[in-house]
């Protein structure tokens, strides 16, 4: 077991001590950081030209276009007193209207004409809007909830609509800005029409407000009941998928480079001397400890900064200590699990291009955890977080991510997943071992995947 030890201890140290691995500790953040403000940057300067629109409005009066075209120069000041329009448009909107075409080849060709210049860039979107769009249509029919269901939109004529052209995904919120201003302009002319004061409508059509809680909790010390607040609802759904990415990253930094020093160490035959020291599985499992202690670094010096900064800032409450305790037994397990199998991947390849093939088939099984993400923070227990869950390979991360998101794993389902997690993590250390001891002293061609099954199951 001593020289165990020392090999963990060597690979250990020799990891952390390495330029590279500083620069993950250090830099990562600072990356990360660096690219959210970038883009930050560029959505500013971005948002700082000005959207140019054209508008053919065939209604009676263009009334519509000169709408369009005062909304425009008062969408400004708009943002800063209504928040909906804040989120949709950040950028400056200019509208033309100019004189459509009636007749029929004349009207194409005009269209023509605007969508040459849409291509080149030169018009942001091209809003048409029919003679009889404003018009009320007949209501056929009322859906479960009691509202009117309108006919469908493909079986709506042109000119009865209103249609939009774009070819760039940042004309969207100019088309829910427009969508917004028609609509609410020809409410008012109907209500208007009929008598019924703005004023009233106004505040009959006043929303409800919603508001986003946590679930409610006990104070442990003092017995009391405390409310839930805005920020822990949206910690609640963002911490799983951190916290999965986290371990996914820990995983991967940790596993890479010690299955890239097993190719090195092979190639070079320093295995072959390590080898007359030690049996191939004390080799193996000192590396495999080594790795362990660099992810377990990694995710300390993450989780550790980040629960100081929300300390700092008053929000240490927003992640629970035994969540974060929770953490590090499940990386331990995936990382014993993947760990064992980078190691056993890195002794059976010749050179580093090898181990890409023979990694694949692994890091699609580490992938699984993101794939299933979503329903398991829409639904922690629903029928496919319980079932992914008892997937071995992906239930560390899968356990950790429900774990976080209240009210938890029920404990018989928890100690269930654990025991199917501790019989695999057994079973591909052993496996890795085979591997390990046949592949770290054999040369020439690397084998195929299905040939390390083999070298597993056969020893």
């Amino acid at each position: 077991m001593r020289k165990v030890w020392v090999i963990a201890r060597r690979d250990f140290l020799a990891a952390v001590r390495s330029k590279a691995f500083v620069v993950t500790i250090l830099f990562m953040p600072l990356l990360m950081g660096l690219s959210i403000g970038v883009q930050i940057l560029f959505k500013k300067m971005e948002d700082a030209k000005s959207k140019h629109c054209v508008i053919l409005d065939r209604t009676p009066g263009q009334k519509y276009a000169l709408v369009l075209k005062t909304a425009g120069t008062v969408l400004d000041a708009a943002k800063e007193k209504d928040s909906r329009i804040a989120e949709l448009l950040g950028f400056k909107v200019e509208f033309d209207a100019i004189e459509p075409k009636t007749e029929a080849t004349e009207r194409e060709a005009q269209l023509f004409e605007l969508s040459q210049r849409l291509r080149k860039g030169e018009i942001e979107a091209i809003i048409e809007i029919g003679p009889n769009a404003d018009k009320m249509r007949e209501v056929l029919e009322f859906d479960a909830t009691g509202m009117p269901v309108l006919p469908n939109h493909k079986k709506v004529p042109d000119d009865d609509a209103v249609i939009f052209r774009s070819k760039t995904p940042t004309a969207m919120p100019i088309r829910r800005i427009v969508e917004m201003i028609l609509n609410q302009t020809a409410q008012m002319e109907r209500f208007a029409a009929k008598g019924i004061p703005i004023l009233e409508v106004a505040k009959i059509q006043q929303p409800m407000v919603f508001k986003l809680k946590s679930l409610v909790r006990k104070d442990a010390k003092t017995g009391e009941y405390v409310e839930g607040s805005d920020e822990a609802a949206i910690v609640s759904m963002i911490l799983p998928g951190v916290l999965i990415a986290l371990m996914f990253m820990a995983i991967m930094i940790g596993a890479t480079p010690a299955m890239h020093g097993v190719v090195e160490e092979k190639s070079m035959r320093i295995a072959e001397v390590l080898l007359g020291s030690v049996a191939p599985f004390q080799l193996m499992a000192g590396k495999l400890i080594g790795v362990i202690g660099v992810s377990l670094s990694i995710a300390f010096v993450y989780l550790g900064g980040s629960y100081v900064l929300a300390l700092y800032f008053g929000f240490a409450s927003l992640l629970p200590t035994a969540m974060l305790a929770w953490f590090f037994p499940m990386l331990v397990l995936a990382m014993l699990i993947f760990g064992s199998l980078f190691i056993a991947v890195g002794a059976a390849a010749t050179d580093i291009k090898d181990t890409q093939t023979l990694l694949m088939p692994i890091m699609m099984i580490a992938s699984i955890p993101f794939f299933a993400l979503g329903p398991i923070i829409q639904e922690p227990n629903g029928t496919i977080a319980r079932v992914c869950s008892f997937f071995p390979f992906a239930a560390p991360m899968l356990l950790t991510a429900r774990q976080a998101s209240p009210p938890g794993v029920p404990t018989g389902e928890l100690i269930a997943c654990i025991v199917v997690v501790l019989l695999t993590t057994v079973a591909c250390v052993w496996a890795a071992g085979r591997i390990f001891r046949i592949g770290i002293l054999m040369q020439g061609k690397s084998p195929k995947f299905i040939e390390l099954v083999k070298w597993a199951i056969k020893g």
